[in-house]
């Protein structure tokens, strides 16, 4: 079976053996990973079964970011985004902060939408594309409504907004929305197997907003995006950090095949699988809080079973880190991952 074929069966909740894995890293993690294996290709010397090609100018997989030159240099460490977000980037090794407010009134027709077509966004993907060999083809786009709407008003004027301006909620959203299915087409004509969708809706207690509100703004515009890209032929993977349990009917019934990333600090991951068995396949479920970064190998080998075992017979698991796998953790834990899952 290729690594292709297992994913496939993943998606028709069908139980693979062994079960397919992907290990993702943030930028200074890959380095050491990469100075540990002695290759620059960390993916393949793994044995991921993704090839991710990231299409969203900033967040997203690390890897393969074809739209990085969607990103502006404007000194000290900051960039400007295709939107004209200014992302301070000083931190270190992660998607930075956003450093003014682009549409700084309630008024949809302030926002200036960039060209979807734009050729920095696609710059060779097909090339990158051509080296996915039995692996399946993951096209990666990070913020298509909540978060992009956000980055753009700023997040409190953004959450009040819900409340008292839902109108202009509104009106950005319908922008967002059309953007993001020119994403989809672009992918499409371009060729993948699957899209992966990143907009995180929750924090560690829960949604950032009411159910409610997740379903009058956000639950039906997600919809039309993941039905343009089924109607494309692509598989609709969908990451939302945090405890999204309030959300995931909504998100199933909008389209979504697969979950991530299915955090175990925040979700009873035995329920939910449950709850969603045969629905909703998974694609996480190892603790980039916890155990990775402050277990013990054994730690690391317990939890990654316990996933596979929950899975065994239902299908519909991709085993993963819930999150990229951080600097802090140790190598020896990375190694431990791997080892069970290959078992």
């Amino acid at each position: 079976m290729t690594r292709k074929e297992a994913i496939l069966n993943v998606l028709a909740f069908k139980p693979v053996e062994p079960v397919p894995y992907n290990l993702d890293f943030t930028r200074t993690m890959r380095e050491k990973m990469a100075q540990y294996l002695g290759t620059a290709d960390v993916d393949e010397a793994l044995g991921n079964y993704f090839l991710q090609i990231n299409v969203g100018s900033n967040a997203g997989a690390e890897i393969n970011r074809v739209a990085a030159g969607l990103m502006t240099p404007r000194g000290n460490q900051c960039f400007e985004d295709e939107f004209g977000v200014i992302w301070d980037k000083s931190a270190g090794d992660d998607i930075g902060v956003p450093q003014n407010q682009v549409v700084s009134e309630p008024d949809a027709a302030r926002l200036r939408m960039p060209d979807p077509a734009d050729p920095r966004r696609w710059n060779g993907y097909e090339q990158i594309a051509a080296t996915a060999g039995d692996r399946y083809v993951l096209a990666c786009f990070s913020s298509p409504l909540f978060q992009r709407a956000w980055f753009l008003r700023g997040m409190a004027p953004l959450l009040e907004d819900l409340a008292l301006n839902p109108d202009f909620v509104h009106a950005l959203l319908e922008k967002l929305t059309a953007f993001s299915i020119e994403i989809v087409r672009g992918v499409a004509r371009r060729g993948a197997d699957g899209i992966f969708f990143y907009d995180d809706y929750a924090q560690q207690s829960g949604p950032l907003f009411s159910p409610a509100m997740f379903r009058e703004f956000f639950a039906p515009r997600l919809k039309t995006i993941f039905s343009a890209a089924r109607k494309a032929g692509l598989a609709v993977f969908f990451h939302s950090c945090g405890d999204v349990s309030l959300l995931l009917e909504d998100i199933a019934a909008a389209g979504v095949q697969v979950f991530n990333p299915f955090q175990p600090e925040v979700m009873n991951v035995d329920r939910v699988s449950n709850i969603f068995r045969k629905r909703l396949a998974f694609y996480g479920g190892i603790s980039t809080q916890r155990t990775l970064p402050h277990g013990t190998p054994k730690d690391v080998r317990r939890e990654a079973a316990h996933m596979m075992t929950l899975f065994q017979k239902q299908g519909g698991y991709i085993l993963s880190p819930a999150h990229a796998i951080q600097k802090d953790v140790p190598i020896t834990n990375v190694l431990a991952l791997l080892e069970e899952v290959r078992k």
